[in-house]
């Protein structure tokens, strides 16, 4: 399963944006407005999160390529999925963000779960634009 955002103009240039989303406390100002719980793993490099009557999600940080890419992975190896955020420059004062999720999730579970997980890489996307 695939969701992919249009790319979003974002306020910072590419390497305060690759610093922002370094910041997994960060993304507690990201997530929809229906999040129960947010919480930052003590090692700094993930966070869960449990929206409306989802189960709770972990994204554990993989990999880091400064300043243009940030990849998450599942921290349960029950579920394969990844998050990869992609920083394109623009500009002194802006850049240009993708998000691009990869779930190898079995049939039942794609269904259950792609409208919940679209709309939740979506409101990401779109609250980076507001930031």
């Amino acid at each position: 399963m695939n969701v992919n955002t249009e790319k979003i103009r974002f306020s910072k240039n590419q390497q305060d944006a690759f610093d922002f989303l370094s910041d997994m406390e960060n993304y507690r100002q990201l997530m929809p407005d229906d999040t129960k719980s947010f919480d930052v793993h003590e090692s700094g490099n993930g966070f869960g999160v449990q929206i409306g009557s989802l189960p709770k999600v972990g994204m554990k940080l993989k990999e880091k390529t400064a300043p243009s890419q940030l990849v998450f992975e599942s921290p349960s190896p029950n579920f394969e999925y990844y998050l990869t955020i992609n920083i394109d420059p623009v500009d002194d004062s802006s850049s240009d963000i993708s998000l691009d999720f990869d779930g190898k999730f079995n049939m039942m579970i794609e269904m259950m779960a792609k409208g919940p997980l679209t709309n939740f890489i979506n409101t990401i996307a779109a609250k980076l634009g507001e930031v």
